[in-house]
């Protein structure tokens, strides 16, 4: 049965309006931003579809273009209007970060790091431009790789740094299939980034690595590193 054949107390839209939306399931929020099926599919069953395959909402959050193309009955509008709300939500945790000094108050970031980043299908170096108050001011993702292996540049970070005028970089990268644990390539390619933005005399603040069970700061287990 189509959904505005349903009794009114139970479409999604009328029971966001009479009971708030904490008293919608995931499908039902995502039913109102899909707004129809596909045939066989209200927009309900459709969202279900949809949120178990990418593994419930975090996992919607990290999905491309193209991973929600690939959905049946998912198409160019729906897809917009989905990766729009997805990016309100990641914007959001992400605000905080460009009011208050991250280094001091590392919950924020690490936050909008588990919504941004743990749910991601393969690797990501990303960037954190932080001005002279350790505010966030950017964040660029630099480089994209496979599940295992990402390609970093010494030169284009310095590049990128000295383009956003940065007073000061953080490092993030992801592990997607393992956790949260520096291997030595991890070690030696920091070690190498700090020794090449110390020579444009921009401090490299932290590199922390997102795993599939947390978070690791570098600093922390090795703070010998970003004193070089």
């Amino acid at each position: 049965m189509h959904i505005k054949n349903w009794p009114e107390g139970d479409r999604p839209r009328e029971m966001l309006l009479e009971k708030g939306p904490e008293a919608l399931s995931d499908a039902a929020l995502l039913a109102i931003l899909l707004r129809t099926g596909r045939q066989g599919k209200n927009a309900i069953a459709l969202a279900r579809e949809m949120i178990s395959r990418f593994g419930g909402l975090n996992g919607l959050m990290m999905a491309t273009q193209e991973d929600l193309l690939s959905v049946k009955g998912i198409g160019k509008a729906k897809m917009a209007q989905i990766l729009a709300a997805m990016e309100i939500v990641k914007r959001r945790l992400r605000q905080p970060l460009e009011k208050i000094n991250i280094i001091e108050n590392p919950r924020d970031l690490f936050e909008y790091l588990k919504a941004s980043m743990s749910n991601l299908s393969r690797e990501e170096f990303r960037l954190l431009h932080l001005n002279r108050s350790k505010h966030l001011i950017a964040e660029e993702v630099l480089f994209r790789g496979t599940v295992d292996e990402s390609a970093v540049y010494a030169r284009e970070v310095v590049e990128s740094a000295l383009r956003k005028r940065a007073s000061a970089l953080i490092f993030v990268h992801n592990h997607p299939t393992g956790p949260a644990e520096s291997s030595l390539e991890d070690m030696e390619l920091t070690i190498s980034l700090v020794n090449a933005c110390k020579a444009v005399d921009i401090p490299v603040l932290d590199h922390v690595i997102v795993g599939n069970d947390g978070f690791l700061s570098m600093r922390q287990e090795r703070p010998e590193v970003f004193t070089i």
